[in-house]
């Protein structure tokens, strides 16, 4: 870090220190009585990494960019792959009807000596290459599958991993939106980038498996993804940590009834139905917390960030929740127009999902409670007069009708 006035990242600076150092050494050697005042060194390490400077620079933009392009960029050659495919099927596939009707009217391609022709290298190192191909993505479907115990390993171990990532959100959401940090000191941002260093390996198996490769590339989870990893390598490249959209790993909790029907905790439909309508009210309010306070602590971008407001995201989160419920006390509100514009868009939406998940959560606990519950020795006590009498009454009284027992 560079101390004094006049510091800069620029390769100059390395050439000014020497002269100011020189020029220290001068004046001490020399026997002049004048004081020469003292300047301190800049002093800029030659590595690698790129220098953060904590003094109000903002690279917020340099971590969106990370994953815009990565978005982009891979929806780009998905859409070009497309393209070029349904071309060369369109321009080909007139060949291809030739060779084959060529192929049934002439009896295929012999020889001079009457014997067929072998098959084609060309085609038997396509085939051999699309076989291939083929393998790799059974082997892949095998390995994320919830048929087999390896894929219902990785899914829980995905979903646990995501929860650790989300605490981890919450722990640095306590920390200045954007700050300078070490990897190599910073152990949240070391156990950060080992789970998404896991969750970008978990991509490339989805991805070899995925049949429909645009339908994927646009799933909630693969954009969770997307805005989530890249930004951790950037921030070990520049030793700075934003904030940013980590708390998409939210979004993950969607999946919790399936993951508490992997591990057979959950098994009637109504239990299944009471954790998914849970897991999507909660998941919705987390992420929609963590959206307010990343633009209320950074502000407004054409206002230069100086329209901000410190607020604690569980401030943000207890703010949704009085506006998800039309209370609004008023106490903690939006002052940027980023937040207020969310704001608008969330009462609409929020309204509506509280006031329709919320009776139905009451509706099915209040069904569990009425016909669930476990077996109570004591309940049936109070019964065992009763069915003694019956059976009783049933030994008097019962039997069966004999005729000749009257005679």
């Amino acid at each position: 870090m560079a101390n004094g006035s006049g510091g800069g990242s620029y390769p100059g600076g390395i050439r000014m220190s020497n002269n100011i150092n020189a020029n220290n050494l001068n004046t001490d050697s020399s026997s002049s009585p004048v004081n020469v005042p003292k300047m301190d060194a800049l002093i800029i390490p030659v590595t690698m990494e790129v220098p953060c400077d904590s003094r109000g620079q903002r690279m917020w933009w340099a971590f969106l960019a990370s994953s815009m392009v990565t978005f982009f960029g891979g929806l780009f050659i998905i859409l070009l792959w497309r393209t070029l495919k349904y071309l060369w099927t369109v321009c080909c596939h007139c060949g291809v009807k030739n060779k084959e009707a060529q192929k049934i009217n002439g009896g295929g391609d012999t020889q001079a000596d009457g014997a067929c022709k072998p098959t084609d290298e060309k085609e038997e190192n396509v085939a051999a290459e699309v076989g291939w191909m083929t393998s790799v993505k059974d082997w892949a479907g095998v390995m994320i599958s919830a048929q087999t115990l390896t894929g219902r390993v990785l899914v829980v171990l995905v979903f646990a991993l995501s929860i650790g990532a989300l605490v981890i959100y919450f722990i640095d959401s306590s920390n200045p939106i954007e700050s300078c940090q070490n990897f190599y000191k910073d152990f949240t941002l070391q156990i950060d980038m080992a789970f998404n260093v896991f969750f970008l390996l978990y991509f490339g198996l989805r991805f070899i498996a995925a049949n429909d490769k645009l339908w994927f590339w646009l799933e909630v989870n693969s954009v969770v993804d997307f805005f989530t990893v890249p930004p951790v390598f950037v921030s070990v490249y520049l030793n700075r940590s934003w904030l940013g959209l980590r708390f998409l790993r939210a979004l993950r909790l969607i999946q919790f009834s399936e993951i508490l029907q992997f591990l057979n905790i959950l098994k009637t439909s109504n239990s299944i139905k009471l954790v998914n309508l849970c897991s999507i009210f909660i998941s919705t309010w987390l992420t929609a917390a963590g959206f307010i306070h990343l633009v209320e602590n950074s502000g407004d971008p054409w206002e230069n960030f100086q329209n901000n407001q410190p607020l604690t995201y569980w401030e943000c989160v207890y703010l949704l929740m009085v506006t998800m419920s039309t209370v609004g006390y008023g106490d903690v509100y939006a002052k940027t127009t980023l937040g207020r514009l969310f704001m608008v868009f969330f009462i609409l939406g929020g309204l509506a999902m509280f006031a329709s998940y919320v009776p139905e959560i009451i509706e099915l606990i209040g069904n569990r409670k009425k016909y669930g519950g476990s077996y109570s020795a004591a309940m049936f006590a109070r019964y065992v007069p009763e069915i003694a009498a019956l059976i009783l009454n049933r030994k008097k009284y019962g039997g069966t009708f004999n005729s000749t027992r009257g005679r």
